[in-house]
């Protein structure tokens, strides 16, 4: 049997017989450290998998990349179409902005001018309200004029009225006659402006019935015959009824009369007489 001093001894009778070797190693060596090459064997296996799906991934990830990048490229390229024509619209903006410009000078050069005309038409305005004052007191003036006209014509046909409601004119009371009347009747409940309204009173005369009865007709005279007239007319007659106890006529005389007295005429409160034109041109 071979002595072992050494290491060198040692080693030299492991080489001699390398089955010794496996048997050294199986008392020295824990379960784990001899199965340890195999473990770095499969790990580095596995370490070479995971490195080959590690490079897979990377170069999918980086094709996706590409592919991003492509899009963006092509997003940029829209951008910059888009770029290019928002460019094209400021232009145009810009051409738009100019001619409101224009537009706003000339809008400026009407506002100026339709000022001056304003400023004109008030002038005139002013002008045609002197003009309005003077046409109305000419009208006013007209108005009393052709109502004197009527009066004066009436008047002179007082006689005429009396005949169409079958009476014969005996007087027309003036106005004194009219104040003797208020002062020798009971006047305690009438208003002072009736009163007063009533002794200018257009035309009131003393006519005989057929049958020699005395009666009164109370007329009030109007180029138009109106409302006013109309209840003039009938005031004034229940009036002298009133002073006088004798029957009273109510008439309105005039060329023309206002459609709203019609339904006075048709119920008799009121007696309608018509001028002529030629009775008017007779003055």
């Amino acid at each position: 049997m071979s002595t072992i001093n050494t290491m060198e001894d040692l080693i030299q009778v492991l080489d001699e017989h390398p089955e010794w070797l496996e048997t050294l190693r199986a008392r020295l060596l824990t379960r784990e450290l001899l199965e340890l090459p195999n473990s770095l064997a499969m790990f580095a296996a596995e370490m070479r998998e995971f490195k080959a799906q590690v490079d897979r991934f990377v170069a999918a990830t980086n094709s996706r990349f590409d592919s991003v990048d492509a899009r963006f490229d092509g997003v940029d390229t829209r951008f910059d179409g888009v770029d290019t024509r928002f460019d094209g619209v400021d232009t145009r903006f810009d051409g738009v902005d100019a001619r409101l410009d224009g537009v706003d000078t000339r809008l400026d050069s009407v506002d100026a001018r339709l000022d001056s005309v304003d400023a004109r038409l008030d002038s005139v305005d002013a002008r045609l309200g002197g003009h309005d004052a003077m046409f109305k007191r000419i009208t006013d003036d007209l108005g009393q004029l052709k109502g004197a006209h009527a009066r004066n014509a009436a008047l002179e046909n007082a006689a005429i009225i009396a005949r169409d409601l079958g009476l014969r004119r005996t007087k027309s009371l003036s106005q004194e006659e009219l104040l003797d009347l208020i002062d020798a009747a009971d006047t305690a409940n009438v208003s002072v402006d009736d009163l007063r309204s009533f002794r200018v009173a257009d035309l009131i005369m003393e006519a005989a019935a057929e049958d020699g009865e005395i009666c009164y007709v109370a007329v009030e005279i109007s180029y138009t015959a109106n409302g006013r007239d109309t209840k003039r007319a009938i005031r004034n007659a229940e009036f002298m009824t009133r002073f006088t106890g004798k029957r009273s006529f109510a008439v309105v005389s005039g060329l023309h009369r206002d459609d709203r007295i019609q339904s006075s005429i048709e119920s008799g409160e009121v007696i309608w007489h018509q001028l002529t034109a030629a009775q008017l041109d007779a003055e």
